[in-house]
């Protein structure tokens, strides 16, 4: 009886483990995949990340500006730029249903390495890697596991810009390197 018991918690235990290897990314919205536009001094850094890579952000010492009105519409939208080093990061950005603009990696600790990130899906973000879900209405409060990596669950507009500091960029970039 143990025996069966164990054989019906550790197999599946595996097979969700092993999820996280390897997923067809065919299932990809449309959309997803034809707006992706990635920076104009690509690098072999920033060809190796296979998720959306969305708009280039140019930084500064002090991080990137977004406009705010060009991400509050409910969708993710996702970004990238290079940090002062030259080191590429991959975010998004967010309304969730409960009014807040949050800004996430794209990408995480357990799934990160297989550089696909995220997509949305409703009211959801679900890892192009394993699967998993996570409400909008989390984005960017939980660090740790397969979630997207916080970078702000609340960002402040400031004279309708969205500003994201170079040293919460600096905090995600492990993920993409």
């Amino acid at each position: 009886m143990k025996k069966t018991i164990i054989l019906f918690t550790i197999i599946p235990a595996i097979i969700l483990l092993a999820g996280c290897a390897e997923v067809d990314l065919s299932n990809q919205t449309e959309n997803s995949q034809t707006s992706q536009t990635s920076s104009p001094s690509s690098s072999s850094k920033t060809a190796s990340f296979k998720g959306e890579t969305g708009l280039f952000a140019p930084s500064d010492n002090n991080g990137v500006t977004i406009e705010a009105s060009s991400v509050d519409d409910g969708k993710a939208h996702f970004f990238n730029t290079a940090l002062p080093n030259g080191d590429p990061v991959y975010f998004f950005i967010v309304k969730s249903p409960d009014g807040k603009l949050r800004a996430a990696a794209n990408g995480c600790q357990v799934c990160g390495g297989a550089l696909q990130g995220f997509r949305q899906e409703e009211d959801y973000m679900v890892c192009n890697t394993c699967g998993n879900r996570y409400p909008l209405n989390k984005i960017a409060t939980e660090k740790g596991g397969c979630n997207p990596a916080p970078i702000n669950p609340d960002l402040k507009v400031e004279n309708g810009m969205i500003n994201i500091s170079i040293s919460e960029l600096q905090d995600i970039r492990q993920f993409f390197l």
